[in-house]
């Protein structure tokens, strides 16, 4: 779990191969891991939706379609930096 001075992480949720069919291949989600390491992630495409979760694993877990989908991570923001 992160610890409350972490930075804020930025990912992005790239699919490899399309399972469902519905949000096709390459960054379909952009997310951030806040310091207490709840994740907020926003869909791309038609249908835009935010998605709250406790943890990565449990996006990894339920987006990542046994490895068709990966979270990669894209910045570590610290205080200031912005």
């Amino acid at each position: 779990m992160a610890t409350e001075t972490a930075g804020v992480r930025v990912f992005q949720l790239v699919r490899d191969a399309d399972v469902t069919g519905f949000s096709g291949v390459g960054v379909v989600a952009d997310g951030v891991i806040w310091p207490d390491g709840a994740v907020s992630m926003r869909w791309r495409g038609a249908v835009r939706t935010t998605v709250e979760a406790q943890r990565l694993a449990d996006i990894e877990l339920i987006h990542g379609h046994d490895g068709a989908t990966r979270v990669v991570l894209t910045a570590d923001l610290t205080e200031g930096v912005l």
